[in-house]
């Protein structure tokens, strides 16, 4: 039986998370929507005013086992949606963390952290590529969504998503390449198409612009590691180079219960509701 937590009687109950000392915002769930068969999406909104950038971050802290757990999810939208979403794939050998997300009532309130990162869009006159694996694609978004609101100094912006099982956001995308020619997006089922056609639009973009590219990376550890390798191995130097420093289970602070929730981390749980 589900119980439904109020934000009173949270507000009333000892947290013992490490970073409970930290600022938090309070969000109630609005809706939950099913993008795959393995991904949901939640949609929050807040009483107070909260501003956040593409590429932040923020931990939802539930209650597991009489414990307060903190997990780190990408935001998928701007302040602008007027919508605080976060994506994430979850099945059934679902962590009790992710159990406890998603017996989550409609109407619940629950806390998150200020939304931080070092995952923004940079202007600096350069064709970007957005490279992602799985629900990696949430943060994506996010820069997607920036870009589609101003394209101030990004004259091209690639979107390139591998995922055997899913095409999360394809449709949006679609339309949005219709409307913007500066814009691409491509989602691909295996790994070696993936560096196949990353290395043909590479190609191009060395031939239309004289700036070397930018590239964000984001996905599982594996996926991150890969793909800077490749990146690195056909010229690409370092620095062009931009992950969101955050890993599976590495800077999270707190449990870490089946690795982090993040956009950024591929953690592959089924919901059911």
């Amino acid at each position: 039986m589900r119980i439904n937590i109020t934000k009173a009687y949270i507000e009333r109950t000892n947290m013992s998370c490490a970073c409970a000392s930290k600022p938090r915002h309070w969000l109630r769930l609005e809706n939950v929507s099913q993008d795959s068969d393995e991904t949901f999406s939640f949609d929050f909104s807040s009483e107070e005013e909260i501003s956040w950038k593409e590429g932040d971050s923020s931990k939802i802290f539930l209650m597991v086992s009489g414990t307060e757990q903190g997990k780190k999810f990408s935001h998928a939208t701007l302040p602008s949606e007027r919508i605080i979403r976060f994506t994430t794939r979850v099945r059934k050998d679902k962590s009790a963390y992710k159990a406890a997300l998603s017996e989550l009532n409609l109407g619940q309130w629950l806390e998150i952290s200020m939304p931080e990162g070092q995952f923004a869009l940079r202007r600096d006159n350069r064709p970007i590529f957005l490279l992602s694996n799985g629900v990696g694609i949430a943060a994506t978004r996010a820069l997607v969504k920036a870009f589609e609101k101003d394209q101030t100094m990004i004259p091209e912006l690639i979107q390139i998503n591998v995922d055997s099982n899913s095409a999360i956001y394809k449709d949006e995308f679609i339309k949005l390449e219709d409307e913007l020619s500066t814009f691409k997006s491509k989602y691909l089922k295996h790994r070696g198409e993936f560096y196949e056609h990353l290395d043909y639009e590479l190609q191009e973009a060395f031939m239309r612009f004289i700036q070397e590219p930018l590239f964000y990376v984001v996905g599982s550890d594996a996926f991150v590691s890969d793909t800077i390798v490749h990146l690195e191995m056909v010229g690409i130097e370092p620095e062009s180079i931009i992950t969101d420093g955050h890993k599976s289970g590495g800077t999270c602070g707190c449990s870490s219960d089946a690795g982090c929730g993040c956009g950024a981390n591929l953690v592959t749980n089924f919901m059911t509701f």
